[in-house]
């Protein structure tokens, strides 16, 4: 699945495109996750929050991303009768995400459409993810270039098809993923962002390092992006 309204206003190929994964690498995910398992915990209870967690993980291996709206589905009817119930859709479905946006973040999508336009490309389920771009402003600052799939990478040529660019830099918290990518195409400029329990991890995939890395993503805001760009293969 995609979903990219704003891509149909790119006409022709430009000089660059600027490829952004949303979490751990825009927002912090992981301090998120951990303000709903603690507001969970609040609401259920410390064993009712490790049911929860139990059903969240297996729907993740079912389908393979995770899935907040199968969870609550799956809990609630696990346990009709749990009165905290209520206040853990709420939390869940109502959560803050514009709260945890990483500092710079939205000015760093600003910064870099001085180049060339913006898009967000992410994996996930195909209702919660788009609702959490939206509420967290990604959406409005990339126009609306929004591209969601269950595995992204998987997917990058009907990236370049509805974004047309002569490169492609493509900043993710995951430096496999970045790998894999770089095999793909050649026009792939990668930018490891060091944010998150991924970005601090080592690299398990023994393909190209990625071009360039970063500790936060708002340190870009201090770089000149040409001399940033420039090509080190």
């Amino acid at each position: 699945m995609a979903t990219a309204p704003g891509s149909s206003r790119i006409l022709r190929a430009v000089r660059f495109a600027f490829l952004f994964d949303v979490d751990n690498t825009l927002l912090d995910n992981d301090r998120a996750k951990a303000d709903l398992a603690a507001g969970i915990e609040d609401a259920v209870g410390k064993a009712g929050a490790d049911r929860f967690w139990g059903i969240y993980e297996d729907v993740r291996r079912m389908r393979d991303y995770v899935d907040y709206l199968h969870t609550l589905e799956r809990f609630r009817e696990a346990f009709p009768n749990e009165p905290g119930f209520p206040a853990v859709a709420d939390l869940v479905l109502a959560y803050p995400y514009q709260t945890v946006l990483y500092p710079g973040a939205l000015e760093v999508i600003a910064k870099v459409q001085s180049m060339g336009p913006a898009a967000i490309v992410t994996d996930g389920d195909p209702v919660y993810q788009p609702a959490k771009i939206a509420r967290a402003g990604l959406s409005d600052a990339v126009e609306r270039r929004v591209f969601l799939f269950i595995h992204k990478e998987a997917h990058l040529a009907e990236v370049q098809q509805a974004l047309p660019a002569d490169r492609y830099v493509i900043f993710d918290d995951k430096p496999d993923v970045l790998a894999r990518v770089e095999r793909m195409d050649d026009r792939v400029f990668t930018v490891h962002v060091r944010q998150g329990h991924y970005g601090r991890a080592p690299a398990t995939d023994d393909g190209p390092r990625p071009d360039r890395s970063v500790d936060r993503i708002g340190d870009l805001l201090d770089l000149d992006l040409s001399s940033f760009l420039a090509d080190s293969r």
